[in-house]
Order: C-alpha cells, then sequence, then structure tokens
C-alpha cells in the first residue's frame, strides 16, 4: 500500500470514526496521575497469560494524529503506562499489541471523539482490557462490530469496528483480561481503514440508551497504574 493511500485512509478516521475467568493480581507502588501528585495507595493491575500489553505507545508516523498527549522526538508517548485506574477499577489503555495512536480523545472538528484509535495495517488481535462481562456484542452503522464489557463499578469499555467477534466476546459471557475479543477491522457502514476504536465508559447503564448513554473517559487523562 502506497504512503499516499495509507495517509488517505487514515483521514478518513480522523473525519468518521465513532465520533458521537480468574485474574492473578499483582500489586505495584503507584505512581502519579498526568497533570496531578503521586498516589498514595497500591493498585493491583490484572495479569493474562495470553496478553501483556506494551509498555509503550507511539504516535503512527505519517499520519496527521489530533487529540495526542505529550510524545518524544520518536514520537513515543511520554510518561505512558498500559494500566490506569478509573472510579477504582483498573483496565488496560490499549488492549492491543504492535498498534499506533492515530488519533485521541478529544474535539476533533465540531464533535467529540469519544475514543482513542489504535492503527495497524493490518488485522491484529484484541483482546479483553479488563475482567468483566460482556453486555452488548453486535453491529452498528458507525461502530461497525462492537463490544462492550461492564468491569463493574460504573466503569465499561467498547471496542469497534472489529472484523469478526470471537465466541468468547458473545453477549453474557464472564470474559477475563485478555481473552481475546476478535481482529482488528474496518467495519461501518463507510470507508475506513483498519483500526480499533475503543472507549472508557463510565455511569448508569440502566438507561434506555444502555451503553451509549454513558460518558466517555479520556484515558490518557486517567490516573496511570505503573507496572515493573
Amino acid at each position: 500500500m502506497s504512503r499516499w493511500l495509507v495517509t488517505a485512509l487514515s483521514a478518513l478516521v480522523l473525519a468518521a470514526c465513532a465520533t458521537t475467568p480468574a485474574e492473578t493480581p499483582s500489586t505495584q507502588p503507584s505512581g502519579p496521575a498526568p497533570g496531578g501528585g503521586p498516589q498514595t495507595q497500591p493498585l493491583a493491575y490484572p495479569v493474562s497469560d495470553d496478553f501483556t500489553p506494551q509498555t509503550f505507545l507511539n504516535v503512527c508516523p505519517g499520519m496527521i494524529a489530533t487529540n495526542v498527549p505529550a510524545r518524544d522526538a520518536n514520537g513515543k508517548l511520554v510518561d505512558y503506562s498500559p494500566f490506569i485506574r478509573v472510579d477504582g477499577v483498573v483496565v488496560a489503555v490499549a488492549p492491543v499489541n504492535g498498534a499506533c495512536l492515530s488519533s485521541g480523545f478529544g474535539v476533533r472538528g465540531t464533535s467529540l471523539h469519544k475514543g482513542i484509535d489504535l492503527f495497524s495495517r493490518e488485522s491484529i488481535p484484541i483482546h479483553a482490557g479488563g475482567n468483566g462481562k460482556v453486555i452488548e456484542s453486535g453491529y452498528r452503522d458507525d461502530y461497525g462490530n462492537y463490544v462492550v464489557i461492564d468491569h463493574g463499578g460504573g466503569v465499561f469499555t467498547r471496542y469497534a469496528h472489529l472484523a469478526s467477534r470471537e465466541r468468547a466476546a458473545g453477549k453474557g459471557k464472564d470474559i477475563a483480561f485478555g481473552t481475546l475479543l476478535g481482529l482488528m477491522g474496518n467495519t461501518a457502514s463507510y470507508p475506513i481503514p483498519i483500526h480499533l476504536h475503543y472507549e472508557v465508559l463510565t455511569g448508569d447503564y440502566d438507561t434506555p440508551k444502555k451503553s451509549f448513554g454513558l460518558d466517555a473517559v479520556d484515558p490518557f487523562a486517567a490516573v496511570w497504574v505503573p507496572v515493573e
């Protein structure tokens, strides 16, 4: 694929993407939240035999990436940790390995981009960002094949544009951190490049809008949970 085509496809993401089992805990010392003071309580993060998130995340080279946090000269995010704490629940920041950040959370054009976009030229595995239960698993024109996981405590994650969904990602399934949900894809009713649109959500699920009535959280503004 030519650099021009990759750049052109990536621009479509910026214009169109989704605007509107047991764990073995490890206890690590807490670290500073982005823009905040140090956390004094130790935090537990989930581990998996199937998935260990990368300890780094790069901004996609050659793309016009929006709403990205501070990065070094090589495009690597600074002060990055693969886990965050949201309302006492620990989830992964980027539940894939081998992808780069093409768009962050925030206002994009005239609307709010309610998650982050992780880009790959090839379909790569997408994993559950934490322990929980699958409460939605279906298709929408804007989100394509998508999955929503309830992690408890009013914290949820959503995974959109999957090429396909694994049986483990069916509605009502109890799921462990790191479980394979499906492969990264470009499913939607409009042309988009292969990527994962990933959201961290909080609030009351028991409303008529279900997960689409929840509040979106900026994962890069949450409390980092450092790992060794």
